[in-house]
């Protein structure tokens, strides 16, 4: 390397941009230039379970009822994604994924990465073991395409992790968290030599430019050829059964590789299907990222606190001393409930197992009442309420067989509640007002435009745009979203109401069984216990909700401005052969949607459950049903196929 450094020196005309000792550029950049995606870089969807998979699968199947493909798996590398631009062959530019759209040019830190070539195999060398068919058609559009992207993930090795905290520590410098943050930071250093001196690795994941291929699979083949590395544990499936057992085993050899990943990504190999499935949001329809469950730690509980929920109801909250969990910074965790804090035996001061529940949601799982040191105090929720100091009143609340007391605050104009409640009514499962976040309601409940969700209607454009950092066009923005929600189903409006005890699945079932507004608000409790899934509790909740006058006028307040109900189709029959059943359905059934099993369970009494356990009375089994059978078979629970389920319920 010194030899050839100093021959470029003295005969600066050899010198080729592919040169090794072009790897290190020479002074620091001042800053990173932003760059464009022609592509866009997006991301995908994340499962945690066998069952999110096979939803996955069956909006697939419904989007091509009469198309069949095979999947590609492969690792999902938890570094950093980033994009190659070749140009004759030679490296351009390399870029970040920045927000999908601009990323930053970091091209002289990706050129100190030795697995990155700085120049391509274009001649096609080495091409013995390739497909001949495929290196014939690769042949021609290289000479169409002398512009070429590859895009792949950038890695820190967890040895050299290790290696450089250990550096840090003697540095007097805090540590990084995790392999992938270092990665990062190591590539937006401005001073490339700093960069080299990581020593980062990068696979290719994804060929962009047509080259010949038909199929992901040969994208590999083609990069590979190249000069670029794919890592070796790639996965054809058939179906959705070699899909799980490829999860598996990354599963239990992860911890062999000498990077982290924390899942598989999941991707319909053939191109034309694929790009014909389209996107959703930011995210591929035909790609998925199916990930390892969650990863634990333990840390003390500091403190608890409570918030005021829409309805509210009290959440008590643990501050917990900060720790890393699966490389994330934890220091809140929730605890749902004075029952669950019961459950756990959790006192102010505990030692406890955290974990984030599919790697996002902290949770606390375990006290570990041996590391007790007596200094520990029970935890009381208050007397009155955090935010209006009102009373507070307990409430009797149940599901199914358990029983247990809610904290509510009897201030009913609250403003925690009502802010809460607005958010409620804007959400996904309710009016569904894409653009209307938490931080825009609370600026208009500041300023006095919205005393509840009633009033969001009455918005003009004009209100808005007086407000600070509100533009003219944001302004005509969340004025049209508002105004193009004001038809919604009766399922969802009752869910917007926010009513004690009624989710979505109880929404649903109320407006099919009233089928119209003025038939729930007169309907008595017994009418409202009747439906199958609906306790007493929550039918006593329901019923007061609508004899009560404030909410009458609230109701009145919101048809008076504008909202119209779609009318629901009243369920005709409703039978109850499976009355009080737990069913648990796993893999792809052939003559129903997964929406469609979950229909006829419901209509027929049942209650559709996601897990199996020693309650479930039935399983159905479809096609590639994964390890649920396997449990129902170790507890003994009754399993049937499509065939026999549709026969009981007849």
């Amino acid at each position: 390397m010194h030899e050839l450094a100093q021959i470029e020196k003295e005969f600066p005309e050899l010198l080729a941009p592919d040169s090794p000792t072009q790897r290190v550029g020479g002074e620091p950049l001042d800053e990173f230039k932003k760059v464009k995606h022609e592509t866009p870089m997006l991301s995908f969807n994340d499962a945690f379970s066998e069952e999110e998979m096979l939803d996955w699968e069956n909006r697939l199947k419904k989007l091509e009822p009469n198309a069949q493909w095979e999947y590609i798996c492969e690792l999902k590398f938890d570094g950093l994604a980033t994009s190659l631009i070749y140009e004759h062959s030679l490296l351009k530019t390399g870029s970040t994924r920045g927000n999908g759209i601009i990323g930053e040019d970091i091209t002289e830190n990706l050129k100190t990465i030795r697995a990155i070539p700085l120049k391509l195999n274009s001649e096609l060398q080495h091409d013995d073991y390739f497909p001949k068919d495929l290196l014939t058609k690769l042949v021609s559009a290289m000479k169409k395409n002398p512009v070429i992207e590859v895009r792949g993930e950038a890695l820190m090795s967890m040895a050299v992790f290790k290696k450089l905290n250990e550096e840090q520590k003697k540095k007097g410098l805090a540590n990084f968290a995790n392999p992938r943050n270092a990665a990062a930071g190591s590539l937006r250093q401005l001073d490339p030599k700093i960069t080299a001196s990581r020593k980062l690795d990068w696979y290719a994941y994804n060929l962009i430019t047509p080259l010949g291929q038909i199929t992901h699979e040969e994208g590999h083949l083609i990069s590979a050829l190249l000069g670029f590395q794919i890592h070796k544990d790639v996965k054809i499936a058939k179906n959705l059964g070699e899909v799980f057992a490829f999860h598996e085993y990354v599963k239990n050899i992860r911890h062999k590789l000498p990077f982290e990943v924390d899942g598989i990504v999941v991707q319909v190999n053939d191109n034309a299907l694929y790009a014909r499935f389209g996107y959703v949001g930011k995210a591929p329809r035909a790609g998925i990222a199916y990930k390892f469950s969650s990863k634990k730690a333990t840390t003390i509980v500091e403190s608890i606190k409570v918030q005021v929920g829409r309805t509210g109801a009290l959440t008590p909250v643990a501050n917990l001393r900060p720790v890393k969990v699966g490389g994330v910074t934890i220091s809140h965790a929730t605890l749902h409930n004075m029952d669950e804090i019961n459950r756990l035996g959790l006192k102010i001061g505990d030692t406890i197992v955290v974990e984030r529940a599919g790697d996002v949601i902290p949770k606390v799982v375990e006290v570990l009442k041996p590391l007790r040191t007596g200094n520990e105090k029970d935890f009381h929720m208050p007397k009155n309420c955090p935010i209006c100091s009102s009373p507070i009143m307990k409430n009797l609340v149940s599901s199914g067989v358990v029983k247990g007391v809610a904290f509510v605050c009897a201030n009913k104009i609250c403003y925690a509640q009502r802010l809460r409640q607005i958010r409620h009514f804007t959400s996904r499962h309710a009016f569904d007002m894409e653009g209307v976040g938490p931080k825009i309601i609370e600026k208009f409940f500041q300023q006095g435009l919205i005393s509840d969700p009633a009033d969001l209607f009455t918005l003009k454009p004009g209100d808005i745009e007086v407000l600070e950092r509100f533009a003219e066009k944001s302004a005509q923005n969340i004025f049209e979203s508002i105004q193009n929600k004001k038809n919604v189903s009766f399922a969802k409006f009752i869910y917007a109401l926010g009513i004690l005890h009624v989710g979505e699945e109880t929404a649903i079932d109320l407006a099919k069984y009233f089928e119209t507004l003025e038939k729930l608000m007169d309907a008595s409790i017994e009418e409202i216990d009747a439906i199958p899934d609906i306790g007493t509790t929550m039918a006593q909740s329901v019923y007061h909700y609508f004899k009560d006058k404030e909410n009458k006028r609230y109701i009145e307040k919101l048809l008076n401005n504008g909202v119209e109900i779609e009318k629901s189709k009243k369920l005709t029959a409703i039978s109850y052969k499976l009355k009080a059943k737990k069913i648990v359905v796993t893999g792809t059934l052939e003559l129903l949607s997964r929406e469609e099993a979950k229909e006829k369970i419901r209509s027929a009494g049942g209650d559709w459950v996601s897990s199996v356990s020693k309650n479930t009375d039935y399983v159905i089994a479809g096609e590639n049903p994964g390890s649920k059978i396997d449990k129902a078979k170790k507890l003994g629970v009754k399993i049937l196929n499509e065939k026999e389920f549709l026969d009981l319920i007849r």
